[in-house]
């Protein structure tokens, strides 16, 4: 066996691991099978698992063993360090297609486990979802290493993976001085920060000016909270039918989240810019 099969053959088994603990449904799917099927039991879950409706089963299993986060996580040091390319994920899938992987649906509520085998379709979407052969650059390999909580260095190598886009230029050099300069922050505020600037990053472009790209964010939260209050103002005045009728547009924001964001917007530009502007 070559060092290629080797590698393949082990990322075959993390990821068989994954499906051999189970998959625990979180709210979010639990909500979308309960409203979409009305609240079954585990016995009529899995008749629709098994069912003879490729199309209902198969969004099902899609949505049930889509990898989140906290999937990613137990597998990231393994990816960084195997190296994995484009072909070799196209031949761990193979493998794993093969071999007919079985796995058990977790209910958080009191109904029963499922046992189900993973279609594979399914386990190629799996396998996809996961970016196994995304890898860092070596500039941003390096500045990651600033970040001082392993939680956090392992969940920002996730979210970079799951971005799917070459950092490069103004993005690139803002990512690791922001890493240089906040990756000593404790955990919860440093993933509020990066979890924000991904999505900054993403839409604004490597050669944007990401400076005026989080002022630009920050307006625009702003901008909502003012909406949001002049709204409020008008139903003191005016019923909603009354408003509707004049052509005034209902706005509904969560005004804490919204002042979060302008303050994480601060934070991390005073951090890395040394400066803000007042809205």
């Amino acid at each position: 066996m070559d060092a290629g099969e080797e590698r393949d053959l082990k990322g075959a088994g993390k990821i068989e691991e994954v499906f051999q603990n189970g998959f625990c449904l979180d709210s979010k799917v639990l909500h979308y099978i309960d409203s979409t099927f009305s609240n079954p039991s585990a016995s009529e879950i899995e008749k629709i698992l098994t069912g003879e409706s490729d199309f209902e089963k198969e969004t099902l299993l899609k949505l049930i063993f889509s990898p989140d986060e906290s999937i990613q996580f137990l597998l990231e040091e393994f990816l960084e360090q195997a190296d994995i390319s484009k072909e070799d994920a196209g031949r761990i899938t193979e493998y794993l297609s093969a071999r007919e992987i079985q796995t058990k649906i977790i209910f958080p509520d009191e109904r029963e486990t499922i046992n189900v085998i993973v279609p594979p379709a399914v386990l190629g979407k799996f396998i996809d979802h996961l970016n196994i052969s995304v890898k860092l650059n070596d500039k941003l390999a390096d500045a990651v290493k600033f970040i001082i909580s392993d939680r956090s260095r392992i969940l920002a190598k996730v979210k970079i993976r799951n971005a799917r886009k070459e950092f490069a230029g103004k993005s690139l050099d803002f990512l690791c001085l922001f890493f240089e300069k906040m990756g000593s922050e404790e955990e919860s505020l440093f993933d509020e920060c990066f979890e924000l600037i991904i999505e900054v990053l993403c839409e604004a472009g490597n050669d944007a000016d990401i400076y005026s790209a989080f002022l630009f964010k920050k307006a625009a939260s702003y901008q909502s909270l003012l909406c949001s209050e002049r709204f409020e103002e008008q139903l003191q005045k005016n019923n909603i039918e009354t408003l509707l009728m004049q052509g005034v547009r209902p706005v509904s924001i969560d005004k804490d989240a919204a002042i979060r964001k302008i303050k994480i917007i601060n934070r991390i530009c005073f951090a890395v810019f040394g400066k803000t502007e007042v809205m």
